[in-house]
């Protein structure tokens, strides 16, 4: 399968995050309502009968409990996000965004994206070894993150990086210590991803995959299945025998 075609084939599950016994005004919520507003997740405001506990978050999928915190939290994520920072690698998210995979999204921007690669950087720098993916079109792009994929090359990651490229960018990211595969096939300049193969264990294995549509507006997914997650790696290593890998 193309990246393309694992884009849209993926099957992905709706979510609902329940916001419980909210103590504010609701233009409070605008921030958290426009984070998630581009993906596949209902928003609503629920009271329990002894309207405890106060101001938690809980999401869920098909009735199903997935996760919770307390909303202060998610806010202050949401509110970094609105305010331009990256979240640091070494820095867990709350565990409704953590969750949110097998979530499909739309029009996410390039920071929106970087935000959610973080998910999965994270996912690997916590683990600490195995093999991590990353797409980023043109390998100029590392060098806005340089820190990150230092760090998660030292980590004792096996990091390979995917773009277009000429001699500087590619010496810029094997400076890094990275697996570098430049390439300016079309699959490669219109995704991109970040993929966690867990050192081979499926519980750590995660994905964001996505495909870019239009001028800065990516369409994909996250997914914590394993076999989604190995058969994009496993399209990332057929690419690779067409790209000049340093």
């Amino acid at each position: 399968m193309t990246l393309s075609e694992i884009v849209h084939d993926t099957g992905t599950s709706d979510k609902t995050l329940r916001i419980c016994n909210f103590t504010g005004e609701r233009a409070d919520l605008n921030e958290v309502a426009s984070y998630f507003s581009s993906q596949e997740v209902d928003l609503t405001i629920d009271r329990t009968e002894s309207g405890l506990p106060r101001d938690v978050v809980v999401l869920e999928s098909d009735g199903r409990f997935l996760a919770a915190d307390p909303l202060r939290d998610l806010r202050q994520y949401v509110e970094g996000w609105q305010g331009g920072e990256t979240p640091n690698v070494r820095t867990a998210p709350p565990s409704v965004v953590e969750s949110m995979t097998e979530t499909r999204f739309e029009s996410y921007d390039k920071r929106r994206m970087i935000h959610a690669s973080r998910i999965v950087e994270f996912r690997g720098w916590n683990v600490g070894e195995g093999e991590l993916h990353a797409g980023f079109q043109d390998l100029s792009k590392i060098d806005f993150q340089r820190n990150v994929y230092r760090n998660l090359g030292r980590k004792g990651l096996d990091v390979h990086v995917y773009g277009a490229g000429d001699g500087d960018t590619v010496a810029s990211a094997k400076d890094l210590g990275l697996r570098v595969h430049a390439s300016d096939a079309d699959e490669i300049v219109d995704h991109w991803w970040v993929a966690y193969d867990g050192d081979g264990d499926d519980a750590d294995k995660s994905l964001l995959l996505a495909q870019e549509r239009g001028p800065n507006e990516f369409y994909g997914f996250w997914s914590d299945d394993p076999a989604v997650v190995d058969d994009t790696i496993a399209r990332l290593e057929t690419l690779q025998t067409s790209a000049a890998t340093v």
